[in-house]
């Protein structure tokens, strides 16, 4: 008779032990040492809570994702590909060459089509000839490309482009959803899983409780790295910068002799180089003094080997300065690119002294890619391009295939070397940032409270709970006992989940905690009045136990489910600390309406229907 209610006594008191043992090691540190968990509770239940920022302290990074960079990234890729679909459409290419077009075939379409950037969403498609022109109709763009809306025609020879302002939004909320997702990945990496990521239109914040300085140095170099890697074929010998131009203080025009090509295997690359500790930021200001075609690209990267200059016949001596930088003269078009990337792994060269270096697998369509690009530029360089930077430009010597390339990686020591290894494998594994990150602020914080106010904190929420749990069992009996004790299993429910979650501590949580605790105490009340109402109106024990339940039921439901509604409407619009609170109280109604109404109603059941308790104490 009695083999339901004895199963749900064991489903209660399993449950209660199993959220026990989930929470002990969070709670052990500051437990006596003959109480804290021992070494078996360890080992299987890893989970834990972590405090929070303003519990804690730690660190705070802020950056804004600049996503017109994605919108005009996204747009550069689509001219490329409008481009070769113009050459099938032309007859110039077929089906099957638009992924890896013949290099001669490329020069023929150069001839006859050309597609310029206007703005940071529009390109305009120029022709040489008018009937080139007329194939290209409104039918076709919307069918090939309906992303782009016609916005003029210039002429017989020309149209422009621009996406739709509905592609424009998506593409910025891609961006943003992307990059916090890619930020959460690197950090998962490192082992910090106590750090939380969150975004609200285009700023990113990324917190870190505990978070010492080293801690946030790496930090700040990994979470903002773009780790954009391109594959780029180098136009060297090109005549791109006049004879007659005029550098600025800190840069010299130097040669080299390199091959361009297996026609070409000895030509003569004009390049630049800066000096000093602005040589970057010196560079980039005259660069975007030129003039620079829409098809190519200019890249730059460090140099620590004495370079020839054009002013004199022999090498200049090694400079003394850490960092230079070069020019590289690039085919804008990357058909390879670190989306391609299927491993990266830190390997050792034999032959350097065990050198680290980044081995990199390619996925099929990237390794098939990559085969087609080396395949049609033997003997040309081919820039290894991390956020426009190169590290690499080796001469491509024969078709690579097998999917498999590396990157070296730049002077410095050893742990130096093996450090940026790694963190370069990290961010590549995680994948590349849709946008740059524009830095708002980074800061090392300490706890908002500080130690003696969370203390105090803790011992004023521990006393105002044991006053209200003391006064239930004062003032209602053995139903205030049993209220008293559901109460402290709503709590342990609470907090086992946030532990089993990870979830982070914060003020707003404790907050929710407290908010939900005193729900749990109010459905307890609720309960237990109405059984006393039943019991004034000559009811036995246990039907009045019965219809005190019954009829506090769809109160006590109806009361949560107006709470949990509110707790909806706070996640999908609030921040990060009220997403928190929200989350914490919507935890809280689903464990209060279990200890509420199940574990309360189990041990009213074991008075009345077990002990067959004629009379409840009930106040």
């Amino acid at each position: 008779m009695n083999r339901g209610l004895y199963l749900r006594l064991a489903t209660l008191l399993a449950v209660t032990v199993f959220a026990w043992l989930t929470l002990w090691p969070s709670v052990s540190p500051s437990m006596a040492r003959n109480m804290r968990a021992p070494r078996w509770v360890t080992h299987y239940f890893t989970h834990r809570i972590s405090p929070g920022l303003d519990i804690r302290g730690g660190m705070r990074l802020m950056y804004q994702v600049e996503v017109d960079e994605y919108v005009k990234d996204l747009r550069d890729r689509k001219a490329d590909e409008i481009v070769r679909q113009i050459g099938v459409l032309l007859g110039i290419l077929t089906d099957r060459e638009i992924a890896a077009p013949p290099a001669e075939k490329l020069d023929r379409l150069r001839a006859r089509v050309r597609v310029e950037r206007v703005g940071e969403r529009g390109i305009r498609v120029r022709f040489t000839q008018a009937r080139d022109a007329s194939r290209m109709t409104r039918e076709w763009l919307r069918e090939n490309f309906p992303d782009f809306a016609v916005t003029s025609g210039q002429g017989t020879n020309a149209v422009s482009l621009a996406f739709r302002e509905a592609r424009v939004q998506t593409m910025r909320d891609t961006a943003v959803t992307q990059a916090a997702h890619t930020i959460s990945e690197r950090i998962d990496s490192l082992g910090l899983r106590e750090a939380s990521v969150s975004h609200r239109d285009e700023d990113l914040i990324v917190e870190v409780p505990g978070a010492d300085e080293a801690t946030f140095e790496r930090m700040r170099q990994i979470v903002a790295r773009t780790a954009r890697l391109e594959f780029k074929v180098l136009d060297d010998g090109a005549d791109w910068l006049a004879a007659d131009a005029v550098l600025p203080e800190g840069i010299v025009r130097s040669q080299e002799s390199v091959s361009a090509g297996t026609t070409r295997p000895n030509v003569t690359n004009t390049f630049l180089v800066a000096s000093g500790a602005d040589a970057q930021a010196k560079m980039q200001a005259f660069l975007a003094t030129l003039t620079i075609p829409d098809d190519h690209v200019m890249l730059l990267g460090e140099v620590e080997a004495p370079v020839r200059s054009s002013r004199a016949d022999q090498p200049r001596a090694a400079s003394t300065e850490p960092v230079r930088i070069r020019t590289y003269y690039a085919f804008a078009a990357t058909e390879v690119t670190g989306e391609d990337v299927d491993q990266a792994t830190v390997a050792f060269d034999q032959q350097k002294a065990n050198e680290p270096y980044v081995a990199i697998r390619f996925k099929p369509d990237g390794a098939d890619n990559f085969e087609e690009l080396t395949g049609r530029n033997v003997k040309r360089r081919m820039a290894i391009a991390l956020d426009d930077m190169v590290e690499s430009a080796p001469v491509i010597q024969s078709t690579i295939g097998g999917g498999n390339c590396s990157i070296t990686l730049g002077g410095g020591s050893g742990r130096q070397m093996q450090q940026e290894a790694d963190d370069l494998v990290l961010v590549l594994r995680s994948g590349s940032l849709p946008a740059p990150l524009r830095r708002s602020s980074e800061q090392m914080l300490g706890p908002t409270l500080g130690r003696d106010a969370v203390q105090n904190g803790l011992n004023g929420a521990a006393l105002g709970i044991g006053i209200v749990l003391i006064f239930m069992m004062v003032y209602y009996q053995y139903a205030g006992f049993v209220a008293a004790l559901m109460t402290v299993v709503n709590l342990l429910l609470q907090l086992a989940l946030m532990a089993f979650f990870e979830a982070t501590l914060t003020l707003p949580g404790i907050a929710a905690v407290a908010l939900t605790v005193g729900m749990a105490v109010d459905a307890n009340v609720l309960i237990t009045e109405r059984i006393r109402d039943e019991l004034r109106a000559g009811r036995s024990a246990r039907a009045a136990v019965d219809q005190g339940f019954d009829r506090a039921f769809w109160s006590i439901v109806d009361s949560q489910l107006t709470t949990f509604i509110a707790g909806v409407v706070l996640f999908q619009f609030g921040t990060g600390p009220i997403k928190g609170f929200s989350v914490m109280l919507m935890i809280g109604i689903f464990t209060s309406l279990f200890s509420g109404i199940f574990g309360t109603r189990i041990f009213m059941d074991l008075a009345v229907r077990t002990l067959k308790w004629e009379r409840i104490p009930v106040g």
